[in-house]
């Protein structure tokens, strides 16, 4: 009796064991879910946006660099990385308006979403060191974030592709022109708008901190910079007033033909990592604006 007692009180003395060594290790799960504070996210998201600009920077250039450059495949890859690009700017954005964490969230997933298509894409070709490893830094601080929301890492199958375009378009709006519907092309000309502003306010800021302030030199940049500005904001305004597209094309070439103006500019002085980021994203979606109106890209030898 008393030997059948003692089995029985080992047998509970090691289950008592086991309860409270998996309570211990949920109890550090909750403790290491709870060691990120809000300014640790701020940062990391921070890190996020800066990383997935310089991304974009190097995969365009690695794209026009290839064989691949001008082809319906350069297209949809940009389309892809300027997709991930807007996603963490909408999560950082959300993020800055206070919600709680878990409001955040179905953002985080989009992003996280999106970095898994580029994943897949990055994994299918070699689009050169710089851009590998450009891709690598921003993969691991994209996986930091998968830990935050406690979602699963970039490449996981649980994400399937978020397409490029979820709105629905009318049929009698679908009139396109080089594969583009007039509502795309809106939407080209909005981001145009935003990024060249964005753009003139990191140039002048450059220009300010650098020994061309106060000059003549500092002058004429800033003049230009600002044609730049005042043009694609007349480009849109004409576009919104719904005239016929080929209106229009001469409103794009005055455009590109300022844009090609700074390009040279750009290319002339090292204005900073910041600067040359706006500027290369921006190039990018003016190229595409090229394409619609089948122009010459930013830096053709037609323009002057």
């Amino acid at each position: 009796m008393r030997r059948n007692f003692l089995k029985l009180f080992a047998c509970l003395t090691v289950f008592f064991v086991i309860l409270v060594m998996a309570d211990v290790a949920n109890a550090q799960r909750r403790v290491r879910a709870r060691t990120y504070s809000q300014q640790q996210v701020e940062q990391l998201l921070e890190r996020i946006e800066e990383r997935t600009d310089n991304f974009v920077k190097v995969f365009d250039e690695a794209l026009d660099d290839s064989r691949l450059d001008t082809t319906r495949t350069e297209e949809n890859y940009t389309d892809r990385a300027r997709q991930l690009e807007n996603f963490t700017d909408e999560l950082r954005r959300e993020f800055d308006h206070d919600d709680s964490w878990a409001e955040n969230k179905p953002e985080a997933q989009k992003v996280l979403s999106a970095a898994t298509v580029m994943d897949r894409i990055m994994r299918s070709r070699n689009f050169g060191a710089q851009a590998e490893t450009s891709w690598v830094r921003l993969r691991t601080e994209l996986n930091a974030l998968a830990r935050v929301y406690g979602l699963p890492v970039v490449g996981s199958r649980t994400y399937g592709a978020v397409p490029v375009r979820t709105t629905t378009i009318p049929v009698q709006q679908v009139v396109r022109r080089n594969g583009y519907t007039k509502q795309q092309v809106e939407q080209l000309l909005e981001r145009i708008e935003e990024r060249t502003d964005a753009f003139v306010k990191s140039f002048d800021e450059a220009l300010d901190d650098s020994r061309l302030n106060r000059t003549i030199t500092e002058e004429n940049y800033t003049d230009r910079a600002r044609l730049l500005e005042n043009a694609t904001d007349e480009l849109r305004r004409e576009f919104d007033h719904d005239r016929a597209w080929a209106q229009d094309k001469v409103n794009a070439r005055k455009v590109l033909n300022i844009a090609s103006d700074i390009n040279r500019i750009m290319r002339s002085r090292n204005f900073g990592a910041r600067t040359e980021s706006t500027w290369a994203v921006l190039r990018t979606e003016l190229n595409a604006l090229a394409r619609v109106y089948s122009l010459p890209a930013v830096g053709a030898r037609s323009y002057r």
